[in-house]
């Protein structure tokens, strides 16, 4: 992904780095861990609501194209509300 991402202090470029198209995938998904690696990178790991906010991006991306960037996309906008 060539789009640089920053959301209230967090940088996701790192994140979204990692996403890359795969012969076998119609669309690009993440190598690695996502959640692992969104909880940790947001610093939510422990937080109550972190677990909470991962599933809710994977739902509200489950609408449309439920791919890995999106799912990345939802879950920095929840983190950014979380954030306010």
């Amino acid at each position: 992904m060539d789009s640089h991402v920053t959301a209230k202090n967090i940088d996701w470029n790192t994140i979204l780095c990692r996403i890359k198209s795969t012969k076998g995938h119609r669309l690009p998904t993440y190598t690695g861990d996502l959640k692992t690696d969104l909880l940790n990178h947001a610093g939510l790991t422990n937080h109550p609501k972190g677990e909470e906010a991962y599933q809710l991006a994977r739902e509200i991306a489950r609408l449309t194209t439920y791919c890995d960037p999106e799912i990345v996309y939802w879950f920095s906008r929840l983190v950014s509300v979380m954030n306010d």
